[in-house]
């Protein structure tokens, strides 16, 4: 059934970026989609493609780790898009460049500036593809057993398949769809998973719980101001300097589209991000713990663990059950430990993979 799902979603994908050729005719079509794309569309084709596996498996697994601490994250990816609002896809857009070397050396007359710009679009891109590739193979490999290498290697064939045949005005069309599947992917498992909390007695949080991992800045936690103002310009900044959400704004008609486009981008992000937080706080609310590992970092529940968990099943007056808890609840482990495979320990020890530790 997942194998099933995934083949379906990569059709898809073909599909609509194959409808994407019978409106790519000229240079412009190809490289700016005649740069008339409205910004409700731009707007869900950028969602689409900046929502990658940190944003719905890292978040909620950061969270429910360690806390609403972690929010600060989200809040921060997406308030980056104020600064594009205010200084960048106005005049991005009105400067009629196709890529953002032009633009740089359009605004400062400077080759130098131009290589430079270059340099660092392709950096910034092997840099972000990496760890989309290793999602993709994690989410791959832990719905179907296959190597890791797979799924990178579809994402990238599919990616290619739709960039070389349709250009700019297919990659729109598929972006488009993919944020609204990852919305409805997300939101429609919560509305079941809310029903049976209610149908629990919408339990809350432990005391402890409710007293460190609910309250921000408490639990003997230490914020240095370096280490706070670290994190607001790397995310505030870190979204503005994305070379793929800036090259959308080319694709509106004006600067006052694209401006509309950052307002919508702000808002379908906004509403997304609720989503994962809402899984997290579910996951604590049931899910087994993450075990700590000695570097600090959290792996998955151990299998012992789990009849430890709560489970809505448990108490008195339930009558149904929740029967699962999605992967996005633990995928902490799985986006920031690199994949490492799950331990299992005993009385004569632990082991990983098989092998002796």
């Amino acid at each position: 059934m997942s194998l099933t799902a995934v083949l379906v979603v990569m059709v898809a994908a073909v599909l609509i970026g194959a409808f994407g050729i019978r409106f790519s005719r000229t240079t412009s079509d190809f490289y700016v989609a005649s740069r008339t794309v409205s910004p409700l569309w731009n707007a869900s084709a950028i969602g689409g493609e900046y929502l990658s596996a940190a944003s719905f498996l890292g978040v909620a697994g950061l969270i429910l780790s360690f806390g609403v601490d972690m929010l600060w994250l989200p809040v921060g990816w997406t308030g980056g898009y104020l600064v594009l609002l205010v200084l960048v896809s106005a005049p991005l857009r009105r400067s009629g460049a196709y890529t953002l070397p032009d633009f740089a050396e359009a605004r400062l007359e400077s080759m130098t500036v131009r290589r430079t710009a270059s340099v660092l679009v392709v950096l910034i891109g092997w840099l972000y593809l990496m760890p989309q590739f290793q999602s993709a193979g994690l989410v791959l490999r832990t719905i179907t057993g296959a190597p890791v290498w797979v799924g990178g290697l579809l994402v990238a064939v599919v990616v290619a398949v739709n960039v070389l045949s349709g250009g700019m005005r297919s990659i729109t069309f598929v972006q488009a769809f993919q944020y609204w599947l990852k919305l409805t992917a997300l939101a429609v498992p919560l509305v079941f998973l809310l029903i049976a909390w209610q149908g629990d007695g919408a339990p809350g949080l432990s005391a402890a719980d409710a007293a460190t991992w609910q309250v921000p800045l408490v639990g003997g936690k230490e914020y240095g101001l370096y280490s706070t103002y670290s994190l607001i310009l790397a995310t505030f900044l870190g979204t503005m300097g994305l070379p793929h959400v800036l090259v959308r704004f080319y694709t509106n008609p004006d600067g006052r589209a694209a401006r509309r486009t950052t307002l919508v981008v702000l808002t379908l992000l906004g509403a997304f991000y609720l989503l994962p937080a809402v899984y997290g706080w579910l996951g604590r609310l049931y899910a087994p713990r993450p075990r700590p590992h000695r570097h600090g970092r959290a792996h998955a529940a151990q299998p012992h663990d789990r009849r430890h968990a709560r489970r809505p099943a448990d108490r008195a007056g339930h009558r149904g059950r929740v029967r699962g808890v999605p992967v996005h609840l633990v995928g902490a482990d799985r986006v920031r430990g690199g994949g490492s495979s799950p331990r299992t320990c005993s009385r004569a020890g632990c082991a990983r993979s098989g092998r002796p530790r």
